[in-house]
């Protein structure tokens, strides 16, 4: 048996049982998570988690005993694995999760004019930028409205846009209201 501490306790009686293993023996220490080694008919071995050390007082003739319930430790590590996620199953609008804070943040749905506004952008783009990219930054801007990282997309788009920029001047004032949201 190997203990949580790395100390090792050998040659223990026992029998064993899918889910337990009864030891008779109760001056040996056995903890939670402690791993108790089997070694099988053909040399390998097994190896099983102390879930429960299950010890039990005696009576009636019957010695004081363990009765451990184990588990082998590769489905214990596999179950640690995967429980120590948690699943959150969201069902929201906005599909924000707020995990001890508040959400500071505002949802903005965009209206009709405002959407003509970006289609209104996305064909000045074509029309001036074959390779698509200004396109591209427009998206990115509007995917961008009512977050944080807008005034970043913004920045962007006047960045890429500095060079045709009497053709999106008219425009500034309107996507700069987002900057307020």
């Amino acid at each position: 048996m190997i203990k949580k501490d790395g100390s090792i306790s050998d040659n223990i009686e026992a029998l064993v049982e899918t889910g337990k293993v009864f030891i008779e023996d109760t001056s040996v220490s056995i903890e939670e998570e402690d791993i108790i080694i089997r070694t099988l008919p053909n040399g390998n071995e097994e190896r099983l988690v102390v879930l429960d050390r299950g010890f039990y007082r005696g009576m009636h003739g019957i010695p004081d005993n363990y009765q451990v319930k184990v588990e082998k430790e590769s489905k214990y590590k596999s179950s640690l694995n995967s429980s120590t996620g948690q699943t959150y199953n969201i069902n929201n609008q906005s599909g924000k999760i707020n995990i001890h804070s508040t959400d500071q943040s505002i949802n903005y749905t965009l209206t009709a004019k405002d959407e003509q506004l970006f289609k209104t952008l996305k064909d000045l783009a074509r029309s001036i930028d074959d390779r698509g990219q200004l396109e591209v930054t427009i998206d990115e801007l509007r995917d961008n409205i009512g977050k944080e990282t807008y005034a970043e997309k913004y920045n962007k788009f006047i960045q890429s846009a500095a060079n045709h920029m009497t053709v999106f001047a008219p425009f500034i004032p309107m996507l700069s209201k987002f900057l307020l949201k």
